[in-house]
């Protein structure tokens, strides 16, 4: 699909919104997609694609496409070093994960896709559960995009509730049969952090039962000095 973003101008720029089209949907893509997602034309496409493949950060596949390299390994494996966040919220999630029985996730947003930073890595029950580092698309819906959705996109009725609420519940969003609840996290100042997901079989979950996993979330994520929603004043 043809980009409706301004075309990018700066050489650094222009790497960057081509890695940017790269996601868990979409891990191999040819030049002709590139240049129509990115709106860059051909030749500058490829010429941004031969200095990415040239350091690493992408791969040139026998067919012609090309595809994450390993250079973006250790810039992540830096992030989770680094990253304050990820640190912090590794063992709460574990054990969420624990006391719940089911899948627990952490997702912030970058642009219009939902990123997973954190995961339980004891639940893999699942065939369907989105991958550390792994990105969706924002419009597929779910219940961490919603919330995502809530706290940094447009006034509208329904992100005004989930604000308010400071979860929303998903059945069936994104597979039929999964449910899941999705819970706005905060850092001790009230910043907003992104969305912590709790997922399961939807035949398995009523929405009261997805609901009592809130006041496990709080306690949890507590103890490493986040809040959620029903922790804020007012």
């Amino acid at each position: 699909m043809e980009s409706t973003r301004k075309p990018p101008t700066g050489v650094l720029e222009r790497g960057l919104r081509l890695l940017e089209c790269f996601t868990q949907d979409h891990p191999r893509r040819h030049l002709k997609d590139l240049s129509e997602e990115s709106g860059l034309d051909k030749a500058t496409a490829l010429r941004a694609l031969r200095t990415l493949v040239e350091h690493g950060y992408l791969q040139k596949n026998s067919d012609g496409s090309y595809s994450p390299g390993p250079a973006n390994l250790r810039l992540s494996a830096l992030f989770r070093a680094t990253s304050n966040i990820i640190t912090r919220l590794e063992a709460p999630v574990q054990q969420i994960s624990q006391r719940t029985g089911l899948t627990t996730s952490f997702f912030v947003r970058s642009n219009d896709e939902r990123l997973c930073l954190v995961r339980d890595q004891a639940r893999r029950d699942f065939r369907f559960y989105v991958e550390v580092g792994a990105s969706v698309a924002m419009r597929e819906g779910g219940a961490a995009a919603r919330v995502l959705e809530a706290f940094t996109g447009p006034d509208s009725e329904l992100n005004a509730r989930i604000r308010a609420d400071g979860y929303y519940i998903s059945h069936g969003e994104r597979n039929k049969h999964f449910a899941s609840i999705g819970i706005s996290l905060f850092e001790s100042d009230a910043t907003f952090l992104g969305a912590i997901t709790i997922t399961g079989m939807a035949i398995d979950l009523t929405d009261e039962q997805l609901m009592s996993f809130v006041d496990i979330v709080e306690e949890e994520v507590a103890r490493s000095g986040f809040l959620i929603r029903k922790s804020q004043p007012g």
